[in-house]
């Protein structure tokens, strides 16, 4: 399926590595691979990602896959190409949690674009529940996905789940694609809950409450799909200072500013080509140092030193200047 405009086109299993011929006359600029028949063979999928590297090196390629095909040498391939892999969450998954994040590892290492595809309607109806879906959640974030989506299309009440609970995960699937998706959250997620010492599954729930309380939760209406990056950024730190504030550790937050509005700024320069003025409490050198990402011990040790900054898109990646007075 293309995304690069507002056309798409969809190819028949096991032709989509002779349909690649095709793609620059069709404008394709984005494509989303869900051919099991090709992704669920090592083999296949190898072959596919040198194809598409070598005749489509401008198209983003999302792959959908499961996680039992990934190795090293499919990540060396995959790595030659401009791709995301969206990993299949299986129903079994609790039973594949050591190999599950082998591979995610595997991937982080590698530097590699990765997230989560979890269809919850495969999940067996007689144990899955409320807890079930928190227990996944906090898992999965611990891997450090770039993305996390969540099904509950044919999701139906069963012995631990009632219509009730199904609404509730909707929200919090909601609100976990509102902040950590589409709010781009990886590089900073983890290191700022540490100090909250809330797991992420009730840091989001309490993240949905405080949507419906705003009016900006699913049923709101509010759409992620219209809103900016620098919007739902402004959320995020609403809440954070919130959550910072009922924890009774203001001091701390304004690092936790400076380094959500650093990433965020630099998010926006890559993607979407922006320039922003920051003005910080921290130096950006100190926030992007190994010391940053234990937040309360930063808070100790470094120095406060306010400045102003200008982040840009540079010739090969977005850079900081000072801003002169």
């Amino acid at each position: 399926m293309n995304s690069g405009t507002d056309r798409h086109f969809d190819f028949a299993a096991g032709s989509l590595e002779k349909a690649l011929d095709s793609f620059k006359e069709k404008d394709i600029r984005q494509f989303t691979v869900y051919d099991r028949q090709l992704t669920s063979s090592k083999d296949n999928l190898i072959r596919f990602m040198k194809a598409a590297a070598r005749k489509t090196p401008d198209v983003l390629f999302d792959i959908h896959l499961p996680h039992m095909v990934i190795d090293r040498q499919v990540a060396e391939t995959a790595s030659e190409l401009y791709c995301s892999l969206s990993i299949d969450v299986s129903a079994d998954w609790q039973n594949q949690r050591k190999s599950l994040e082998k591979k995610c590892a595997l991937l982080n290492d590698m530097g590699l674009v990765f997230g989560f595809d979890a269809d919850c309607s495969a999940f067996d109806s007689e144990t899955f529940g409320v807890k079930n879906f928190r227990e996944l959640l906090d898992f999965l974030i611990q891997q450090y996905p770039n993305h996390m989506y969540f099904s509950f299309d044919g999701v139906k009440a069963g012995p631990r789940l009632s219509t009730q609970d199904i609404t509730l995960l909707k929200n919090l699937s909601f609100a976990s694609d509102a902040f950590y998706t589409e709010g781009r959250a990886v590089p900073w997620f983890l290191t700022v809950l540490h100090p909250l010492r809330l797991k992420p599954s009730a840091f989001l729930s309490d993240f949905a409450e405080w949507q419906r309380c705003n009016n900006c939760g699913l049923s709101s209406g509010f759409s992620l799909e219209g809103a900016s990056h620098a919007e739902l950024e402004k959320m995020q730190l609403a809440f954070l200072k919130f959550k910072y504030e009922e924890k009774k550790m203001p001091h701390v937050y304004p690092a936790v500013e400076d380094m959500v509005s650093l990433q965020g700024a630099f998010s926006r320069a890559a993607f979407e080509g922006e320039e922003t003025v920051l003005d910080l409490s921290y130096s950006p050198d100190d926030l992007f140092s190994p010391f940053a990402q234990d937040i309360q011990k930063f808070v100790d040790e470094v120095c406060m030193e306010a400045c102003s900054i200008r982040v840009y898109p540079g010739e090969y990646e977005p850079e900081w200047a000072p801003v002169r007075s």
